[in-house]
Formats: C-alpha cells, structure tokens, sequence
C-alpha cells in the first residue's frame, strides 16, 4: 500500500483507519474543488480562437 505507514497498517484500529480515511477523503475533496476552479479560471482567459 502505497504511502501508508507500515506500523500503522499492522496495528491500527477499524476507528482509526476510518479517521484518516475520512481525513484522506476531505482533503481530496478540497483539492478536487481546487482543480476545477483552476480549470475554470484558466478556460475564461485562454485566448479566444478566431472564427
């Protein structure tokens, strides 16, 4: 598992390992509404093609 404490692995709780789920989860949520808003903003100033 890519990126997870091997300690933690073997010897968390079923709570625990919900907490940092749900920590994990949030913080890519906020990240995933980052991104869309970048995109957003890069799409209203990309440089209107001629028609």
């Amino acid at each position: 598992m890519t990126g997870l404490d091997p300690d933690f692995v073997a010897n968390a709780s079923a709570d625990a390992i919900r907490t940092q789920y749900e920590k994990a989860q949030a913080l890519a949520d906020l990240w995933s509404d980052r991104a869309r808003e970048l995109f957003l903003l890069m799409t209203s100033r990309a440089p209107k093609e001629p028609q």
